[in-house]
């Protein structure tokens, strides 16, 4: 079973890095791409679970027992598999077809059969994978794609559970094995326990048995930065307190610590003190959620292990520029986040007294290198002193302070 334990880790590692960012800060993917990969991770599925694992586990898939009365009681026993309010009988007559006498007089169950009849299942009521329909706060009807969420069954280990019982000859009620597993069945495998992450409008809400009991800004992945949070529906993997999250170029302590993707989760910023609006743009995390410390408390308190967590909202960095304010987009060019357009590097010029035909005149230069800023005759708008002249030069060679919100460079 320690080949099937790596193989398994292996798959997971697998998806998480499809579903973007498992293993710290992930870069947000469009749709086009988060749908294509949740089609790779289900085609996956079912490869892995058919193909590598089975030719680890094959010695084991089939049992033999010496026993004729063995077809004898195959007649009147069955096997149900019970989905939450619906049920999968394999009657007696199925079980009986699926036996054969072996030429040493033993008798077996038809492995293929076996297998078609779990995949069968597996493909009924899996949903690892699957797009959601999913309700928002608000009432809207959305899809959510990605995330690492749902039933997923191992059909290897299900289908040996399943021959083993037939060849006990006892009627049974069996439970499948699972890789991963939701809070329930039904097209709804969320419930009405969850997270909801609204990354667009940096807000989440938790629900519990259907009422919204916290509610909460937050600043997610720097989306300028390429590190979005990633979209899709996890489960939160496990609480834990006082943790230290360590990532390439940074340490953080933290009091309440909610993973549920890879190493993306929901917890305490101390080091911020405004949350929401705009601030991920520029100065967002590597990846996670960060919470105002009295609300990350009461929310620790509020979640359970396994409770889904639905993230969407996402916006492009085309969309998210255009409602950037002037002052936002100079700092945004600043920093090296945009390009310095005309019109950006005019507002700066004029911010810094220029009248408006050498500021434009300044800033064409500027941005098309025709001519040497530093060259550049100017006449500094009336009523300011010379010195401001001086100051085109140093347009993106100013100290860079974090923005608002807390130190830049802390997950």
């Amino acid at each position: 079973m320690r080949r099937k334990s790596l193989v398994k880790i292996t798959i997971l590692a697998l998806i998480a890095v499809m579903t973007a960012g498992s293993f710290g800060c992930g870069q947000d993917k469009d749709n086009t791409e988060k749908e294509a990969a949740s089609e790779q991770i289900s085609s996956l599925m079912t490869d892995i679970n058919e193909d590598s694992v089975q030719k680890e586990e094959n010695t084991d898939a089939v049992m033999d027992i010496k026993e004729p009365s063995i077809k004898d009681k195959a007649a009147s026993m069955s096997v149900t598999f019970r989905f939450g309010d619906k049920t999968e009988i394999l009657d007696g007559a199925t079980i009986s077809n699926w036996l054969e006498t072996m030429p040493n007089g033993s008798v077996s169950v038809n492995e293929e059969k076996a297998k078609e009849y779990v995949a069968s299942l597996a493909s009924a009521y899996d949903t690892f994978g699957r797009k959601r329909s999913f309700t928002t706060h608000d009432g809207r009807n959305i899809t959510v794609t990605g995330g690492d969420y749902g039933f997923w069954m191992d059909r290897v280990s299900t289908r040996q559970k399943l021959i083993t019982q037939i060849l006990s000859g006892e009627s049974a009620e069996l439970e499948p094995v699972y890789y991963g597993m939701a809070i329930s069945y039904g097209d709804n495998d969320i419930g009405n326990t969850y997270v909801e992450i609204n990354i667009g409008e940096q807000h989440l809400w938790v629900y519990r048995d259907g009422d919204q009991v916290n509610e909460s800004d937050f600043v997610s992945g720097g989306l300028f930065k390429g590190n979005g949070t990633p979209e899709g529906t996890y489960a939160i993997t496990y609480k834990e307190r006082d943790a230290t999250l360590v990532g390439e170029g940074y340490q953080s302590s933290v009091k309440y610590w909610m993973p549920f993707n890879g190493n993306i989760g929901l917890h305490d910023a101390s080091w911020r003190n405004e949350f929401g609006g705009h601030i991920y743009y520029m100065n967002g995390s590597h990846g996670c959620v960060n919470l105002p410390s009295e609300k990350a408390a009461e929310i620790y308190e509020q979640v359970e292990k396994g409770e889904p967590v639905i993230v969407y909202g996402s916006i492009t960095k085309e969309e998210a520029m255009e409602s950037l304010t002037m002052d936002d987009k100079v700092k945004a060019a600043e920093k090296g986040y945009i390009p310095l357009t005309v019109d950006v590097a005019t507002y700066m010029f004029k911010q810094q007294g220029f009248d408006d035909s050498t500021a434009a005149a300044l800033a064409e230069a500027q941005v098309n290198g025709t001519v040497p800023v530093q060259q550049a005759e100017s006449v500094p708008a009336e009523g300011e002193n010379s010195d401001q002249q001086a100051g085109a030069e140093q347009v993106n060679n100013e100290p860079q302070q974090p923005e608002s919100g807390g130190q830049e460079e802390q997950e």
